[in-house]
């Protein structure tokens, strides 16, 4: 079974916490396979724990539930995501997928991000000398 941190009696397990942050948002389980493209019928295992998923798709169901893959896991009792860390959405959601990603891809957008970061500092300070 999935668990990161020692579970303990009053901790909710890997398909009660899926569950839980499902009806938490007001989604069916219908809506939330239909949301992630999984099989209904793998999501209703997910929930029951009979059945774990694969890391992308720990990382799918935590970005469609909205939170993070520390609670799925039971690591943190907080359902809040990367929120804290001042991400937006829109940032929250390329690092979980980045995380998803071979060294290889990692280290070709890091190098991109990089390059385009440079070319911004670049016009930034060409603007700030008028």
């Amino acid at each position: 079974m999935f668990m990161c941190c020692k579970k303990e009696d009053n901790v909710l397990d890997f398909g009660a916490r899926i569950r839980s942050a499902r009806e938490r948002i007001g989604l069916t389980r219908d809506k939330l396979a239909k949301r992630t493209n999984l099989q209904y019928h793998a999501l209703a295992k997910y929930e029951s724990s009979a059945r774990e998923p694969d890391f992308e798709t720990l990382v799918l169901l935590a970005n469609a539930l909205r939170v993070s893959t520390d609670y799925l896991l039971g690591c943190t009792e907080d359902q809040e995501r990367l929120k804290k860390k001042g991400l937006n959405a829109d940032a929250e959601s390329l690092m979980l997928k980045y995380q998803t990603l071979s060294e290889e891809a990692k280290e070709r957008i890091q190098n991109q991000v990089a390059f385009e970061y440079a070319q911004q500092r670049a016009r930034n300070q060409r603007h700030q000398k008028f």
